[in-house]
């Protein structure tokens, strides 16, 4: 999925995760397809991909090309702020910092898509790492780092992780027309001016 023909590699593809699951008759090989730039994956590229695996595919199997399972994320931070920066500015810088979002400078956010892949677990040091990159933080704590909507939490917080499955991919919109994206919330905001 990830190849036109090998060893060229398809330039709209990023990377691809396949399983083999049994559906009660047969077996389906499941391959998602993780698109650059994007969380979704057009039709005109699941065509491709399904037209090129086709060929490949085992007789007696289904072919079932989707996009990656998309896991939206809840994380809460507390931030202190330096007292000569505006809390404000720091709190938009924070949120551009944690975007999926290509920045001004050319600079990816954290939840881009292209900086993510399937399986890739999200670590609390990585997202500490790029809040306190951010002109006029003093500290940070990620108070929640979830699956949006889990109604148990994540059991892999106290190890400083989330953990994803192979054919997962974390996302964080932050847009609050979609929550269902993903959410970045502010438990406590303090310092600043």
């Amino acid at each position: 999925a990830q190849y036109v023909r090998y060893p060229e590699r398809n330039p709209r593809v990023q990377s691809a995760a396949g399983e083999l699951r049994f559906n009660g008759s047969w077996y389906e090989a499941g391959v998602a397809v993780d698109a650059f730039g994007s969380s979704d994956l057009d039709d005109g590229l699941r065509t491709s991909v399904e037209r090129l695996l086709h060929h490949y595919r085992r007789m007696g199997h289904d072919l079932h090309v989707s996009r990656a399972d998309a896991v939206p994320l809840r994380v809460e931070l507390e931030l202190l702020v330096d007292p000569h920066h505006l809390r404000a500015h720091v709190v938009a810088a924070v949120r551009d910092a944690l975007s999926n979002r290509t920045l001004p400078d050319g600079r990816l956010g954290f939840f881009h898509p292209d900086n993510l892949s399937f399986g890739a677990a999200v670590y609390v040091s990585r997202i500490v790492a790029a809040v306190m990159a951010v002109d006029g933080v003093v500290k940070v704590c990620v108070a929640r780092l979830e699956r949006l909507g889990q109604p148990r939490g994540n059991p892999d917080f106290a190890n400083g992780l989330l953990q994803l499955r192979t054919t997962e991919i974390a996302r964080l919109d932050n847009d609050p027309t979609l929550p269902e994206n993903g959410l970045l919330l502010f438990t406590s905001v303090g310092g600043g001016r």
